[in-house]
């Protein structure tokens, strides 16, 4: 598919995807309700974008030692290199995405951030964060899993940045399990993925979003690796916590922690 055929059919699911998403936003349900039906369309609406994109997503668990993932609620902590990680993890698992304040006030990013029922945040001011906090708190107890990215930003994909800990509170304060879920870019136009050409799928540093999307639309495939560990109990305080799922995540990020089958 070339770039300017994915660049019609990516708007037209895109302009498909606000209308469903405003008809929900309209319906007479209650706020918990609504959200997991925006988290499942999203979830629908992704795996077809990453069609569409030419992303190939590869799931794996890491260290599960036959257990089986039972279907519950989690709050999902991710590397995080690419916008393009919002549709992988949302098109695995019906998901609410943390996002920042900034994001919400950007056009179209923001506009499809609220489609996805998204939560923003203010990560550099402590004023809000028990309401922030709070917020977290009341979706995952609504039973909808939540997905936060616990760099606070993108990265060039050198290393997984050190995590920030105050939002996985939430996860304590409702005893709900973490997922550490890896994300790894493998193959771009069937190449190994290296520093040449990674900046074609990572996004970050001063690059615009209008300038990087199509460099992004001229590929014709890109692979990717979607690696969870096994759930962790929110039974430790919040910074030990991030300090293990950094551990976990880091060292999948790095190929050392053995894989399962694929899923």
């Amino acid at each position: 598919m070339t770039k300017y055929l994915k660049a019609l059919s990516l708007a037209f699911l895109l302009l498909l995807y606000s209308a469903v998403s405003l008809c929900i936003l309209a319906l007479p349900q209650a706020p918990a309700r609504k959200r997991g039906i925006l988290s499942r369309n999203t979830s629908f609406f992704a795996r077809r974008a990453l069609r569409i994109l030419g992303v190939h997503v590869t799931s794996r668990r890491i260290t599960w030692n036959g257990i089986r993932r039972r279907k519950r609620t989690y709050l999902v902590l991710s590397n995080h290199v690419s916008y393009i990680d919002i549709l992988v993890l949302a098109s695995r698992m019906p998901s609410i995405f943390i996002t920042s304040i900034e994001l919400r006030n950007t056009f179209p990013l923001g506009l499809f951030a609220r489609f996805g029922g998204s939560i923003f945040v203010e990560r550099r001011s402590p004023a809000g964060l028990r309401r922030e906090i709070e917020w977290i708190a009341a979706v995952l107890g609504q039973g909808i899993s939540v997905v936060l990215f616990p760099e606070g930003t993108t990265s060039n994909g050198d290393t997984v940045r050190p995590f920030k800990s105050a939002l996985l509170t939430a996860a304590i304060d409702t005893g709900t399990d973490l997922l550490p879920v890896c994300l790894r870019y493998r193959l771009i136009d069937d190449r190994p993925l290296d520093s040449r050409n990674r900046d074609a799928v990572y996004y970050h540093g001063g690059i615009s979003f209008f300038s990087h999307v199509p460099r992004f639309l001229s590929l014709r495939s890109v692979s990717v690796e979607h690696l969870m560990h096994r759930p962790l109990p929110s039974n430790r305080n919040r910074k030990d916590l991030a300090a293990r799922a950094h551990q976990i995540i880091s060292a999948a990020y790095h190929g050392k922690l053995p894989l399962s089958r694929r899923l």
